[in-house]
């Protein structure tokens, strides 16, 4: 039997990083909003693309270094109207860029 152990750990980035952050929801016909858990989030800068998947609560989150500013971010679901955006992160602080998509059938 192995009994399990806490591990707390603490990171600081890079002064130069910053973390963009955010939440995807989808808007239904009736205007009633939910988290959008699975979408894709891609994150394209000048140097590199990343790709991530949101949680269970619709969130996402990624620390980058300001130089890749600006950033281009394009967000999208199957079934859901996809939408893109361009930001700019400051070093040392979080950039929240939330989307609330709708829905892509005719209400």
């Amino acid at each position: 039997q192995i009994t399990p152990v806490d591990v707390t750990m603490t990171v600081t980035p890079p002064k130069t990083w910053g973390k963009v952050a955010g939440t995807v929801t989808g808007v239904a016909c009736n205007g009633t909003s939910t988290p959008l858990a699975g979408a894709t989030v891609q994150i394209d800068t000048w140097a590199a693309h990343y790709t991530l998947k949101t949680d269970a609560n619709g969130k996402y989150a990624l620390w980058l270094d300001k130089r890749n500013n600006a950033l281009q971010i394009i967000v999208a679901k199957d079934g859901w109207q996809p939408q893109t955006r361009k930001v700019r992160i400051t070093a040392g602080q979080t950039t929240t860029v939330d989307w609330a998509l709708k829905i892509a059938q005719t209400c």
